[in-house]
């Protein structure tokens, strides 16, 4: 048996280690492993992980992980179905054959249901409702009847569909989400506090209990990452890019460079910005990883030429779980790397970009020189 999480961790806290112990259990029961996707540098919903891949992946792996590879870029920053599609992609990979998720919602048996409605749908019914206005999570409630207000409960979907349209054996196992919601922000005393909350009040004691005493001297010791800082370096790429320039890069779509440009003439801040050219249509966490491609200069081509790769680096291993890798590499379905170099560093292109971006901004560090943690 192989247990396979899919996660941001940004910070890993109480409730993923929740997660994890759960995922930790039923692989102790069956003589398995607990192998972990995890993004790297920036999330799915658009925002700057707050400290980089390799610290989160330490943090996993001493909580109950055997190994974390990393989402690649692509993947990471994507809407739900793409996220999903290489999180599953990767696992399947790796050998999973059971997927453990985190959901306010732990009855997936209409998934089915959904999924039948889902091909039923005609592609004029969807751009439709489109054209009147609704972003694509308001269209999902209404055609399918997927929950817009459960985060989670929809990516678990994504997860389903993803297995389901490849055909995988892979089991999906609901853990039942405790604590405060995704987006809780105050620090109120739940047994569970979300990452959104731990976040926003970083430097706030009562986080630590939520924390371990490692991930908390890790966060207190390295430079916290927030959107604040992209303000400035975004601007000027817009700019320099002109409206022309913006519609190339991946995801902007049907005018929204018009947007994003006229946004930029007139914002203060990045939040601001997001605001500005935000709609109903159009979603924050949609802006945000707009503009995320905009700073990493992320082109339709690029998603084209590497949203499907084959290769991967290993962030973090179980020293004792380390022939893991050999392993699934002689399998041959994905290549895994545990160390960045002149060979296979072609294979890294964008993921490369990405780090030295985030290096500049936040900490400076050498994607080149980082080396896979190995944990006793």
């Amino acid at each position: 048996m192989r247990i396979g999480i899919v996660a941001e961790f940004n910070p890993l806290h109480s409730g993923h280690r929740y997660l994890i112990e759960c995922a930790r259990k039923l692989a102790d029961e069956n003589n398995g492993e607990v192998i972990c996707v995890m993004s790297e540098f920036f999330t799915q919903r658009g925002e700057v992980a707050i400290v980089d891949g390799y610290i989160r992946a330490r943090e996993a792996v001493r909580s109950g992980c055997d190994m974390v590879i990393a989402l690649p870029y692509l993947g990471s920053v994507a809407y739900g179905d793409d996220f999903a599609r290489k999180s599953i992609e990767i696992l399947a990979g790796a050998g999973i054959t059971h997927l453990i998720f985190g959901t306010e919602n732990d009855d997936v048996s209409v998934f089915e249901e959904i999924y039948t409605k889902q091909q039923k749908t005609s592609e004029e019914e969807y751009k439709k409702l489109l054209k009147i206005g609704l972003n694509h999570a308001k269209i999902n409630s209404v055609l399918y009847g997927l929950e817009n207000n459960n985060p989670n409960f929809s990516l678990a979907y994504s997860y389903y569909k993803a297995i389901r349209e490849v055909d995988l054996d892979i089991k999906m196992v609901p853990v039942k989400r405790e604590g405060q919601g995704l987006n809780g922000s105050d620090i109120s005393g739940e047994v569970h506090l979300s990452a959104t909350a731990i976040r926003n009040n970083i430097n706030d004691e009562k986080i630590e209990k939520y924390l371990s005493k490692e991930m908390v001297t890790d966060l207190r010791k390295e430079t916290i990452a927030s959107e604040v800082v992209l303000f400035p370096y975004l601007k000027y790429k817009i700019l320099s890019l002109g409206k022309v320039g913006i519609e190339q890069i991946y995801d902007v779509s049907e005018g929204l460079e018009n947007r994003i440009y006229e946004a930029t003439l007139k914002a203060k801040s990045y939040s601001n910005l997001v605001e500005l050219i935000a709609t109903k249509r159009y979603s924050n966490k949609k802006i945000q990883r707009a503009l995320l491609h905009i700073l990493t200069n992320t082109t339709k081509e690029d998603y084209k030429k590497n949203f499907s790769t084959n290769n991967f680096r290993v962030l973090a291993v179980k020293k004792n779980k380390a022939a893991i890798i050999r392993e699934i590499n002689r399998n041959g379905k994905i290549s895994l790397h545990p160390l960045l170099n002149s060979k296979n560093s072609m294979k890294f292109e964008q993921d490369i970009k990405v780090a030295r971006i985030y290096g500049l901004l936040f900490n400076g560090k050498d994607i080149f020189r980082e080396n896979i943690q190995i944990i006793d």
